[in-house]
C-alpha cells in the first residue's frame, strides 16, 4: 500500500531551520544595543581630607613669678634689720630688758622673736624658743619693741660680758648693748634645768 501524502518533507524543513539559525547568528541579536553615551563630565578629582586646625601655641612667661613670704613681703635677712636693748632691770626671780628693732627696707618676720646669748667667747649657752606663732610685716618708717626676760640660771658662772642675739632661720643678728644679764647680776635658780629665755611678741612703736 503505497502513502498518498508524497515525499517526505521533514529532511527540508529541518534543512530549513539550520538555515534561518545561521543567518541569524551572522546578524547578531535582533534587539538593538543603544551607543554608548559620552561623559559630560570632566575628569574625576580626587577628594581633599581636611586637615583640622591646630591650637595656637601656649605662650611660656619670659620669667616665673618670685615668691615671697606669707605676709606679702619678702623675709627680713639679718642684713635689713638692726636690734639693739635698753636698761636691764630686775624683777621677781629675773631680769628683764626691752629690745628695739628697725628695718631697712619693707620685710616679714616671725611675730614672736627667737632669741639665744652667746659668752664672751663666742659660745651659745643659752636657747630660747619662740613665744608663739605667726607673721608681721615690718616697714622702715616704724620700730618694734619686745620685752625680753631670763630666769632660773642654775649654770656656772658664764665669761662675761654676755651677747643677746636675735635668730632668723640660720642667720643671727646679734643685739647691742650691755651685757644681758649683766656680769653678778644673774637671776637665781629657782628650779632645777636650763635657763628661761623668753620674748613678747614684735610690737610696732614710733
Amino acid at each position: 500500500m503505497h502513502d498518498r501524502r508524497g515525499p517526505d518533507s521533514r529532511p527540508v524543513a529541518a534543512l530549513f531551520l539550520v538555515v534561518v539559525a545561521a543567518f541569524l547568528a551572522a546578524c547578531g541579536p535582533l534587539t538593538p544595543t543603544a551607543p554608548p553615551v559620552e561623559s559630560t563630565t570632566g575628569p574625576s578629582t580626587p577628594a581633599i581630607t581636611a586637615v583640622p586646625s591646630l591650637p595656637p601655641p601656649t605662650t611660656v612667661p619670659a620669667t616665673a613669678p618670685t615668691s615671697t613670704a606669707a605676709a606679702g613681703t619678702p623675709a627680713c635677712t639679718a642684713a635689713d634689720l638692726k636690734a639693739s636693748h635698753g636698761l636691764v632691770e630686775g624683777a621677781a626671780g629675773s631680769r628683764i630688758t626691752e629690745v628695739v628693732l628697725v628695718t631697712a627696707s619693707a620685710c616679714s618676720i616671725d611675730t614672736f622673736p627667737t632669741l639665744g646669748i652667746r659668752d664672751a667667747g663666742g659660745a651659745a649657752i643659752v636657747g630660747g624658743i619662740a613665744g608663739g606663732s605667726g607673721r608681721m610685716d615690718l616697714s622702715p618708717d616704724v620700730s618694734y619693741t619686745s620685752e625680753v626676760r631670763i630666769a632660773n640660771w642654775c649654770a656656772p658662772d658664764p665669761s662675761f660680758p654676755l651677747t643677746l642675739e636675735l635668730r632668723l632661720g640660720a642667720e643671727e643678728k646679734p643685739v647691742t648693748g650691755s651685757s644681758f644679764p649683766e656680769e653678778g647680776d644673774l637671776p637665781p635658780c629657782n628650779s632645777t634645768g636650763a635657763p628661761v629665755l623668753e620674748a613678747g611678741a614684735w610690737t610696732p612703736g614710733s
